[in-house]
């Protein structure tokens, strides 16, 4: 079965999330911090041209879903996306469960800070600062992640919709 242009591009997005958290965890952010606007919507941009792209009724079975799935993606696509997306959320709510405690970062006069509600909470060292930037790409990766894992599956199961239709 070959794959949509859209899979491909989810794939795409799947390496490089996975990379940024693999490579976050030792304490220092993988990419520049305009990734962390970048993750996400990237993704839910995939979703939503899936989405737009569609002509047929989404309105089938679970069990529907699920063989559509099957039929539509070789083993190794199917086990990527189900991998990316339970992975993604796993770790993307592990990690903003435990980056919520500092709250916005700030560098101010040579001082890195983390505020909550607009009030100083704890001045951080740069080792600190680092850890937390590369928890917060690793939070918004992570998510990015579980959304393009489930487009690539989705779309397939968009495709026999419209096939079998």
């Amino acid at each position: 079965m070959r794959l949509l242009p859209l899979q491909w591009a989810a794939i795409v997005l799947i390496v490089l999330d996975a990379s940024v958290v693999v490579f976050t965890t030792n304490g220092e952010p993988a990419l520049p911090p305009w990734w962390n606007f970048v993750a996400v919507p990237a993704s839910a941009a995939l979703g939503v041209l899936m989405l737009v792209r569609s002509r047929a009724s989404l309105q089938v079975g679970l069990w529907t879903s699920v063989r559509h799935l099957r039929e539509s993606l070789p083993m190794w696509a199917l086990t990527l996306a189900a991998l990316a997306f339970c992975g993604g959320w796993i770790i993307g709510i592990s990690t903003s469960s435990a980056r919520s405690e500092l709250g916005d970062l700030n560098y101010e006069n040579g001082q890195y800070t983390a505020t909550r509600k607009h009030k100083p909470v704890k001045v951080l060292t740069e080792e600190q600062y680092d850890a937390a930037q590369a928890a917060d790409q690793r939070t918004y990766s992570a998510f990015g992640l579980a959304i393009a894992g489930g487009v690539l599956g989705f779309a397939g199961v968009v495709r026999r919709i419209e096939e079998t239709g």
